[in-house]
């Protein structure tokens, strides 16, 4: 005897047979010599790297050892997996801060800055099309309004990060700000590498090293930090969480480049931040990448915050020291992967 079913247990089953349907069959999985395979490096002094390694591992802790994992061996040996945890995606807006605020996506953040005279955005995403179907969204989710922002900082010369700032630019009559060295990066950018066919903002307000720019009641102080780029520009500036002071230290581009040269100038750059920071007292971790700062996680908590919970970004001056020695460690393991020394 045939069995019957209704029809809600019918669509049921359709729909399973479907899904089992587009499956793909063993025989469609690539063949194994097509996988990726860690990044090889034939020249390595692997008795520096071992040091090295050791090195940043005992620094980092155990707070700092997933910045340890990625800054160290994912990053330059595991790239696919990278990609694979940084894509494209839309992520929920945040407010970090009393004055602070999440507005980028999953790949790249971009930060805006509340003050007095207007909002200090920091950096602007990958192109037009984000700037405008993210940030701007983003930001009048949160309360506030696109026509307010009066600068934009782009940290470093990547189109990832000044994809956006032409539009903003030219829609709300924002000024960009950047060094000198990268507003060369920006427009050789637009006509190669994998940035070719972005147009950068246009030239704007050039920043120099120790720079200080007053925006209403707030001040940042601008450093140039060569590296990941040779014009990267990082900042140092005050917010409060529930009206308790604390003091930002935003690297513009953590990771000290791919070739030789550029990881021997991040690592003095980062030395010399850590002294800049150390200074100021510096206490609060973000980055450019939600993946370098857990942004995604940190964003989490704070959405779901307790009373009495401490807010996730403040690591303490402890920690934020050693986050950046772990940086300056790690650019010392890939320069010896490469059979180089400082």
């Amino acid at each position: 005897m045939q069995k019957t079913y209704g029809p809600a247990t019918a669509r049921r089953l359709v729909a399973a047979a479907m899904m089992l349907a587009a499956l793909p069959a063993a025989a469609q999985r690539a063949a194994v010599s097509s996988y990726p395979t860690p990044t090889e490096f034939p020249k390595a002094d692997a008795a520096a790297v071992a040091r090295y390694l050791d090195e940043a591992r005992r620094i980092a802790g155990e707070d700092r050892f997933p910045d340890f994992v990625h800054r160290c061996i994912i990053s330059p040996r595991y790239s696919v997996r990278v990609r694979g945890i940084q894509h494209d995606g839309l992520i929920e807006p945040t407010q970090l801060f009393d004055q602070l605020y999440s507005v980028g996506q999953n790949a790249v953040s971009s930060f805006a800055l509340v003050t007095s005279a207007g909002i200090v955005l920091f950096d602007a995403l990958n192109s037009p099309e984000e700037a405008e179907q993210i940030i701007v969204p983003n930001l009048q989710r949160l309360g506030l309004d696109p026509a307010n922002i009066k600068y934009i900082v782009v940290t470093h010369g990547h189109g990832d990060h000044y994809g956006g700032a032409r539009y903003l630019q030219q829609t709300y009559g924002a000024r960009v700000l950047s060094s000198a060295i990268d507003w060369d990066l920006m427009s050789g950018e637009r006509s190669r590498g994998p940035f070719a066919g972005l147009e950068p903002p246009q030239r704007d307000i050039v920043i120099e090293d120790g720079q200080t720019l007053v925006v209403g009641d707030t001040t940042l102080r601008f450093y140039i930090t060569p590296g990941h780029t040779p014009g990267t520009l990082s900042t140092i500036f005050p917010v409060t969480d529930q009206g308790q002071p604390h003091l930002v230290g935003f690297h513009g581009g953590t990771g000290g480049g791919r070739e030789a040269d550029a990881l021997r100038a991040g690592i003095k750059s980062y030395a010399r931040w850590r002294d800049l920071t150390q200074e100021a007292g510096v206490d609060v971790l973000i980055a450019n990448h939600p993946l370098h700062d857990r942004g995604i996680e940190n964003n989490e908590l704070l959405r779901s915050r307790l009373p009495g919970q401490p807010n996730p970004y403040v690591v303490g001056e402890d920690s934020y020291q050693r986050y950046m020695q772990v940086m300056e460690s790690c650019s010392r393991v890939h320069l010896a992967r490469f059979g180089e020394s400082e």
